[in-house]
């Protein structure tokens, strides 16, 4: 048995229809003050000045929640970038989370009769953290949904 770690193709594919404009949906995703008020999953809050955002193609996404008397820290490099439309990033490896490779994060924005279709894809985890993943990213949409009134 190798201790070398194997990634797999697991995915989280989550589509939300949210009621906000494509525009203001993207502001949610990348505006610090706004990332704070739904980031994360619900036993989680992720306060503005742990939130650093440097919107561009390779620059730096990353943020701290914190919960449980815990902090977790997490950061992505933006690999592909079309506002209000796309937003792409790598996650830093995570060893300690059992992450040895990257996620690709993919957040595409549609407009959808005056609401926004959300299609939001991460992945591959390694066997197993996809329902984890999925779990926590699912009831983050619940705390976006609620912040942008809808």
């Amino acid at each position: 048995m190798s201790d070398t770690p194997v990634a797999t193709t697991e995915q989280v594919s989550i589509t939300r229809t949210i009621d906000a404009s494509r525009e203001d949906v993207f502001k949610a995703w990348t505006d610090p003050t706004q990332v704070a008020a739904w980031f994360g999953p619900a036993q989680m809050n992720t306060p503005k000045e742990g939130i650093r955002i440097d919107l561009r193609v390779g620059g730096r996404y990353e943020l701290t929640m914190v919960g449980g008397g815990r902090e977790f820290t997490i950061g992505y490099t933006i690999t592909e970038l079309d506002e209000p439309s796309l937003l792409e990033m790598r996650s830093d490896p995570m060893p300690e989370m059992g992450m040895h490779e990257p996620t690709i994060v993919r957040v595409e924005l549609h407009d959808e009769d005056g609401k926004t279709r959300m299609v939001f894809s991460d992945g591959p985890f390694p066997s197993g953290g996809s329902q984890h993943a999925g779990a926590g990213w699912n009831a983050a949409f619940d705390k976006l949904a609620t912040h942008l009134g809808g």
